[in-house]
């Protein structure tokens, strides 16, 4: 079976995809895609059809989420996650900001472990301007209804800690991460 999906389709899945576990109704996601629900019902009932969405009815609203047993789900999240969601965005916005150098996701999301509300833990390495990051964290935290925690760092203050075994980074280093940069 070979999946193409409509602009609509690829609108709802990045909302899914970028909030996973999450269940929304019909109006949310209208709101979310700042779209009348008319717009967009028959693309979401071909995801319900093909399998790449559930359905459920609570109350009298029918609420949607991803069909993690679908047997393209796991390549899908991460084509989503490298593309349009938070690797992805993350790494094309720090390429933006002058100065820094490297940055990776660390912690619960970098292993794979992330809820439905797990925060992103970000190490940024270089000499980037304080504002310039914040003002891009923010956006992105906006973007993804997700808390950004960044460590600001430069480089010669990163080589400084791994000399001196500084046992919060060694840490971080030891474990999976998701290089962005």
């Amino acid at each position: 079976m070979l999946l193409k999906f409509t602009k609509n389709q690829t609108l709802i899945l990045e909302i899914f995809f970028n909030h996973p576990k999450r269940s929304f109704y019909l109006r949310q996601l209208g709101r979310m895609l700042g779209k009348e629900p008319g717009v967009f019902q028959k693309a979401i009932n071909q995801l319900v059809e093909d399998g790449l969405l559930n359905s459920h009815y609570q109350a009298n609203s029918r609420f949607f989420e991803l069909n993690e047993k679908h047997p393209l789900y796991t390549e899908l999240k991460n084509i989503f996650f490298k593309t349009v969601g938070i690797k992805g965005t993350l790494s094309r916005s720090l390429k933006k900001i002058k100065g820094v150098s490297r940055a990776f996701i660390y912690g619960s999301f970098a292993q794979g472990q992330e809820q439905k509300r797990s925060d992103v833990d970000l190490m940024i390495i270089g000499s980037a301007k304080e504002d310039d990051i914040l003002n891009t964290i923010d956006k992105l935290e906006n973007k993804f209804s997700r808390e950004i925690n960044y460590t600001l760092i430069s480089g010669k203050e990163f080589q400084e800690k791994i000399k001196n075994k500084d046992s919060f980074l060694e840490n971080i280093l030891k474990k999976k991460k998701i290089e962005l940069i």
